[in-house]
């Protein structure tokens, strides 16, 4: 009986480390909010969001309050909207 208590608790041990790595990992990358052009000032995209097809991003980039505005194919296979706060 011991012998189960002490492997459940390192299990559980186990699993909240993994936990906790898996969290930070996630929460590390810098945030992809905002990027900016060669020239300072210039031009500054914001992302608004991602969006399973082509044809969604589109309609949404379409009604955008933007005059400038760009979906993005992401390495999933996504599309991401991005529009130009110039604009």
């Amino acid at each position: 009986m011991r012998t189960r208590l002490v492997l459940a608790g390192a299990a559980m041990g186990a699993a909240l480390l993994t936990g906790g790595t898996i969290a930070t990992v996630q929460a590390a990358p810098a945030s992809s909010a905002t990027t900016t052009a060669v020239v300072p000032g210039a031009t500054k995209w914001i992302y608004v969001g991602t969006y399973a097809t082509h044809e969604a991003c589109y309609r949404d980039g379409q009604n955008s309050a933007y005059a400038d505005w760009d979906c993005k194919q992401s390495s999933s296979g996504k599309w991401q909207l991005w529009v130009d706060d110039a604009s």
